[in-house]
């Protein structure tokens, strides 16, 4: 007999599966996904046969591999349309985009980190290394960046209190390189991530409202430098301004 405690088990290996997907754009096999997740094969294939079967996830024909299913994109677009912030803000990360013809982000603290809720790809360069519905980690990103560096000191020192490795493309981030990141970003009021997730692409980003939400802009790195830095970042402050007094009113 299924225990209700079992069940719970099992919607809880198959969000890890789902979530072990989502970290792996080209999708994975039965056996990789088992050592990742530290299940036997049998156990995670047939996971994703259940998963499949309610389209959560589907099948590449041509490799064999595992990837999420869209029927997820119908869930999210659900989930997206009741956030009221996602439809407060709209006007203004468009405004932004057309002004700065950069990839706009919106995104919301979640755990350690931020998922991002709104993406608007920029006309010049679509950048693709944040999508909706992604989550990355505090230390990654020019979003997730300024929504640490506006933590309060406490839950910041809690934050960084965890055992955690924190990598990026150039490596890992000790406790004092995330003290100067938090340090630098508070100083001039805005998070820069030179090209930690993706080479040649870089991204700034500020917090609304202390830590409500973040709204960051990303292109190639060329732009991120010098005077159009400096536009950039002015650009994205106002809109970070206006989003803030939008909020307030709601």
């Amino acid at each position: 007999m299924t225990t209700a405690g079992s069940r719970i088990a099992v919607i809880g290996k198959a969000a890890q599966v789902l979530d072990a997907l989502l970290a792996s754009p080209r999708g994975a096999t039965p056996t990789e996904l088992a050592a990742s997740l530290d299940l036997n094969r049998s156990t995670a294939f047939r996971l994703l046969v259940s998963l499949e079967h309610a389209g959560l996830v589907d099948q590449d024909p041509a490799t064999s591999r595992y990837r999420l299913g869209l029927r997820l994109l119908v869930l999210g677009d659900a989930v997206r349309d009741r956030l009221d912030i996602v439809r407060v803000a709209e006007p203004v990360v468009r405004e932004l985009r057309d002004e700065v013809r950069q990839t706009v982000y919106l995104a919301l603290r979640d755990g350690w980190g931020a998922v991002c809720v709104h993406r608007l790809p920029g006309p010049d360069v679509d950048v693709l290394a944040w999508r909706t519905g992604q989550w990355l980690p505090f230390h990654q990103g020019a979003g997730p960046r300024a929504l640490l560096a506006a933590l309060p000191d406490e839950e910041l020192e809690t934050y960084l209190a965890l055992d955690e490795e924190r990598p990026t493309r150039h490596g890992a981030l000790t406790t004092a390189d995330i003290r100067a990141l938090v340090r630098e970003t508070r100083e001039r009021g805005w998070s820069l991530n030179p090209e930690d997730l993706t080479d040649g692409v870089s991204s700034l980003g500020f917090a609304v409202r202390r830590s409500v939400c973040a709204i960051s802009v990303a292109g190639l790195s060329q732009a991120y430098q010098g005077k159009r830095l400096d536009d950039l970042a002015s650009a994205v402050e106002r809109a970070a301004t206006r989003l803030g007094a939008l909020l307030a009113g709601h």
